[in-house]
């Protein structure tokens, strides 16, 4: 059995420590954070200080547990464990009526109390539409009225026009914690508009995390949710930009992995097929074959990115490859002599495939493109070929050149 990754660390300190201060009544960033970084656990740690919120309304009393000293004593906490940030995992700087300012002011007063940067929710999601370019968004919020409006004349006063929101009218922190993710998917589709760049999900208490990257699928558009917008902020304040797989757009994001998205959806429309992927074996950059890196597919046909189960190195497709180290050219999946698996045929509906493997120079398999064909059995042109044979040149150069493998071809 494998080390864990932490165990090969010197020690503790070799990790990023990033202290989040709380809501009381917060059920959902913890273990969401937790679930988001355990890809880089030999990487960062969190560490978590609290102040009391159970009621999100206007309310006086209500607004007035988000004082600044209560923020600045639960931070004094936190930086006893010689922290390299501190964020308030909070977005009440956009809808008290305090405005983002008090969260600029807040952070000034943390880092002087404690020499600790900081940062807030509500900063970081202002930081990411300014990083996207974004101005006109939808907001997918939990909260009642009053609260959803103070938001949306926040970030209007910011220059940013909430073009569409829905809410689920909750008031209570440790009812919306607990929301059904069904209840979160149709609050996105609800919020959503054609004239929105993106949605942005005000609160670090809704789990919407867990659906990002399947209502980014059917939506068609990032979805910048508060856990994981605070966890992208926090990160870049410790100089970590690994790529995390499987929680939205945003906090998978990398200059490599954009490339491959940009050939696979070239490789797609060249041969005209149904689906292409990429499958690498890079673990500095959560990369795994059994995962898949980059995908294209046609209008209608499921994306496996969101599906992974199968040891893909134990399939005979694989096992092909790694040993002929060359394309495999399948025109009829079902009588073809390399047996597809059962899944990809069968669930898939997949009746025609080509696989181009990714040789490293010491003759390792490091991965392979797919190009998928589901409407009938195939005969696979020469034009078809050297599109793929183009597509895995060109997957190769991106890897020297980003420094993630020496790959040949």
């Amino acid at each position: 059995m494998r080390n864990h990754p932490i165990k090969t660390l010197r020690r503790l300190r070799d990790l990023k420590k990033i202290g989040f201060i709380t809501p009381s009544s917060n059920t959902a960033l913890e273990p969401l954070t937790w679930a988001m970084t355990e890809q880089i656990v030999d990487r960062v740690s969190t560490h978590y200080s609290r102040v009391q919120v159970k009621t999100l309304t206007l309310d006086n009393n209500d607004v007035g547990q988000f004082q600044t000293q209560k923020m600045v004593d639960a931070a004094v906490l936190l930086a006893d464990n010689d922290l390299d940030a501190i964020v308030w995992n909070g977005t009440s700087g956009s809808w008290t009526g305090k405005g983002f300012e008090a969260d600029i002011a807040l952070c000034e007063e943390i880092t002087r109390v404690t020499g600790v940067p900081a940062s807030t929710t509500s900063l970081a999601q202002l930081e990411v539409l300014k990083h996207y370019g974004i101005k006109r968004f939808a907001l997918a919020v939990p909260y009642v009225e009053a609260p959803t409006q103070e938001i949306i004349a926040a970030y209007g006063r910011q220059g940013y026009t909430v073009v569409n929101s829905a809410r689920l009218e909750q008031t209570e922190n440790v009812i919306i914690g607990n929301t059904p993710f069904d209840d979160i998917r149709q609050l996105l589709r609800d919020a959503d508009s054609p004239d929105a760049e993106c949605i942005v999900v005000a609160c670090t208490n809704l789990p919407a995390a867990v659906v990002l990257d399947e209502m980014e699928a059917e939506l068609g558009k990032p979805i910048y949710d508060s856990v994981a917008v605070t966890l992208w902020q926090a990160l870049r304040m410790v100089s970590i930009d690994t790529p995390l797989h499987g929680w939205g757009k945003l906090l998978r994001d990398d200059p490599a992995l954009n490339e491959f998205e940009t050939i696979m959806a070239e490789l797609r429309q060249a041969t005209d097929c149904s689906r292409t992927t990429l499958r690498i074996d890079v673990p500095a950059h959560n990369c795994d074959v059994d995962t898949v890196c980059a995908e294209a597919v046609a209008p209608g046909i499921p994306p496996l990115k969101l599906n992974s189960g199968l040891n893909q190195r134990s399939l005979a497709t694989v096992q092909w490859l790694e040993n002929e180290r060359q394309l495999l050219i399948q025109a009829d999946c079902a009588n073809a002599a390399v047996k597809p698996p059962k899944a990809l045929m069968g669930t898939y509906g997949v009746k025609a495939q080509m696989l181009a493997p990714l040789v490293m120079a010491d003759g390792h398999v490091l991965g392979w493109l797919s190009v998928h064909y589901t409407p009938s059995t195939r005969e696979w042109t020469e034009a078809d070929i050297a599109a793929l044979r183009s597509a895995a040149a060109r997957t190769a150069d991106v890897l020297r050149r980003h420094g993630w493998a020496e790959v040949t071809a």
